[in-house]
C-alpha cells in the first residue's frame, strides 16, 4: 500500500516578534485535530521556546539528541492534542549554530519517524542564520509569517528575496498575522509581490490570515492552545482554515517529497 511520504513545513520569518512560534504550535494543534500526526521541530537551538508554549519543561533537548546523550524519541515532549515536539536548546552558546554535519545528524534522528508522523512543521529562529538558511532550503515547504507593521513587510520582501537567491526557494506561502481588516492580508501580499517584483519564477499565495484579538494572550507563560479555550475567537477559526487549506494543497511540490528529501537536501547542503 503505497504511503505518502510526511511533508516539511518550514514556519519562517524575516524578523522576531511576528507570533510564529504561537502560530506554528496552535497550526500544529489544529492538524492534529484534523487526525493528522504533526511534529514541531523547534529550530531555535539557542532561545527556543516551544516547550514553554506548551507548558512543559523537558528531560531532554536536542542538545542531548545530538550529544548521543539520548534519541530523538526519548526528546519528544507531548504538547495538546497529541502534538509532539522536539524541543530546542537554550542557554547552550555551542548549539545555537549548527554546522552541516550537526545539521545532518539532526535530520538523520527526525527520519527515524518518518512512518510515524504526517507533518513536520519547523519552527525556525527568525532572520538568517546559518543553521535556519539550511534548514529552509531542505524543507519542501516554506511558509512566511508577516504582520501589517510597515517595517516587518521592509523585512519580509529582503527575506524573501534573500531565501530564493541563496535558497533557490521560488515559491512562498505567506501568512498574514494580527490584521485588523477583512482581506487585509491579502492585500499585504499583494503589497509584498509588488515590492519584489512580478518574475514568472517567484510565485506568493496567501493562504491565510489570523485576526488580531486584544484578549489573546500569546505570551508563553499564558498561552493556552486557542481550540480548547477560545474556540469561537476568529483566530482559532482562522488557524483551522489554514491547517485545511494546507491539508488540501501544498504550498509548493519538492521533487521527491517529504523526509527523505529533506534528509538528502540536507545533506547536500553541507556538502557531505
Amino acid at each position: 500500500m503505497d504511503v505518502n511520504p510526511p511533508r516539511v513545513i518550514a514556519i519562517a520569518s524575516g524578523k522576531g516578534g511576528v507570533g510564529k512560534s504561537f502560530l506554528t504550535l496552535n497550526l500544529a494543534e489544529a492538524l492534529a485535530r484534523m487526525g493528522q500526526r504533526v511534529v514541531v521541530l523547534d529550530a531555535d537551538f539557542g532561545l527556543a521556546n516551544l516547550h514553554l508554549l506548551a507548558g512543559s519543561e523537558p528531560e531532554h533537548t536536542i542538545s542531548d539528541v545530538l550529544s548521543g546523550q539520548c534519541s530523538i524519541q526519548q526528546a519528544l515532549i507531548e504538547g495538546p492534542q497529541g502534538v509532539h515536539i522536539i524541543p530546542g536548546g537554550r542557554s547552550n552558546p555551542d548549539i545555537a549554530e549548527l554546522g552541516s554535519q550537526r545539521i545532518a545528524g539532526l535530520i538523520q534522528a527526525v527520519d527515524q519517524m518518518v512512518d510515524e508522523i504526517d507533518y513536520l512543521l519547523i519552527d525556525t529562529s527568525g532572520g538568517l542564520s546559518p543553521t535556519d538558511l539550511q534548514l529552509i532550503r531542505a524543507a519542501g515547504e516554506v511558509l512566511v509569517v508577516v504582520t501589517p507593521d510597515p517595517v516587518t513587510q521592509v523585512d519580509a520582501a529582503d527575506y524573501i528575496r534573500t531565501l530564493r537567491q541563496h535558497c533557490d526557494v521560488q515559491h512562498f506561502g505567506i501568512l498574514t498575522n494580527m490584521t485588523r481588516r477583512q482581506r487585509e492580508g491579502h492585500l499585504l501580499t499583494e503589497a509584498l509581490q509588488e515590492r519584489l517584483g512580478f518574475d514568472q519564477d517567484l510565485v506568493l499565495r496567501h493562504c491565510g490570515q489570523v485576526p488580531y484579538d486584544q484578549d489573546i494572550d500569546r505570551s508563553p507563560e499564558c498561552y493556552q492552545p486557542l481550540q480548547q479555550t477560545r474556540p469561537e475567537a476568529r483566530a482559532a477559526r482562522s488557524l483551522q482554515m489554514l491547517a485545511e487549506t494546507l491539508n488540501r494543497r501544498r504550498i509548493s511540490t519538492p521533487a521527491a517529497g517529504g523526509m527523505t528529501f529533506f534528509l538528502e537536501q540536507t545533506v547536500s547542503v553541507g556538502g557531505m
